[in-house]
Parts: C-alpha cells; sequence; structure tokens
C-alpha cells in the first residue's frame, strides 16, 4: 500500500522544506564554564603600551593591608589596598608597580584586583604580579628584591582610593 498526498498538500509541503532549508543550523548550546574565555586574556599589554599610572606600597611583615600613593594625570591620590602578602621580605616593604588601562582621573582604579596573565608582561615578572579588576585596570607589582615573591588573598586584592 502506496500513500500519496493530495495535489493541493503540495505546495504547502514544498513551502514549508524551502524554509527549512533556509533557516541555518539550530542554536548552539552555551558553553561549559570552563570553556570559556579567560579574563585574564583580555589584559594583553603591546610593545610600546604607555604607563597610565605609578603605585607605590608599604606593605609591613603580618598585615594584609597595605597604603600607599598611585600617581596618575599629575595627581598623587592615597591608596589602600587588602590581601596583598609578601615573602621572604624584611619588617616593611616598599612596593612599586606601574598602572595601564587607567582613565583619567582614576575612578575605574578601585575594585577587586585577580591575578591575570599580562601577555609580554607577565613573563619579566620573577616574584611579581600581574592583577587586573573587572574595568580592566592592570597593575603589574614588582618586589624590590631578588627572592621576595607577592601573594594575593583567596578573593584577591581589593583596592580603595583614600586612606
Amino acid at each position: 500500500m502506496t500513500f500519496r498526498a493530495p495535489r493541493r498538500a503540495l505546495p504547502g509541503l514544498l513551502a514549508a522544506l524551502a524554509l527549512a532549508a533556509c533557516a541555518g543550523p539550530p542554536p548552539q548550546p552555551a558553553p561549559a564554564p570552563d570553556m570559556v574565555a579567560a579574563p585574564g586574556s583580555l589584559f594583553t599589554l603591546s610593545p610600546g603600551t604607555p604607563v597610565d599610572g605609578q603605585l607605590r606600597l608599604t606593605l609591613r611583615r603580618g598585615q594584609s593591608d597595605a597604603s600607599g600613593i598611585l600617581t596618575t594625570n599629575g595627581q598623587n591620590l592615597p591608596v589602600t589596598v587588602t590581601g596583598l602578602t609578601v615573602q621572604g621580605g624584611g619588617a616593611r616593604v616598599d612596593l612599586r608597580g606601574q598602572v595601564y588601562g587607567l582613565p583619567r582621573g582614576g575612578p575605574d582604579f578601585p575594585g577587586t584586583y585577580n591575578i591575570v596573565d599580562a601577555g609580554g608582561g607577565s613573563a619579566t615578572l620573577t616574584g611579581g604580579l600581574s592583577l587586573g579588576n573587572d574595568n580592566l585596570v592592570l597593575i603589574l607589582l614588582q618586589p624590590p628584591r631578588e627572592g621576595m615573591v607577592l601573594g594575593v588573598a583567596q578573593g584577591g586584592m581589593v583596592a580603595r582610593l583614600g586612606r
């Protein structure tokens, strides 16, 4: 036994098949969380990238709070950070760093910074850190002496303007 579609159904069937052929592939499911590009990939420094600010911090042994100065656009802004550690230093360690991606006035500076891959910049940081926040501000911190190692607390380093 053979099934035959009525002649009047044939144009509708052909139109449906043509529409289905033009629709394209079905939507793809969202990628798994471990397949999403890491935020650190956004923090790539090209050769010759200008420094937007200088950061000077003083960290005392046994404390995770540091205070210092952010120099940017001719201003010296007081800064306080928490969640930063140093190993192999004395009772007081003075850190210096370069800040990139900082707009005029520094409103994007405050926030939580986590360790990121800064491309060519991080390869030269022996014992140093490349830290980035959600506003795409990048800090390259370097310890003052060889043998010192900088670290960040589990939740990241939190930076605030002011004391």
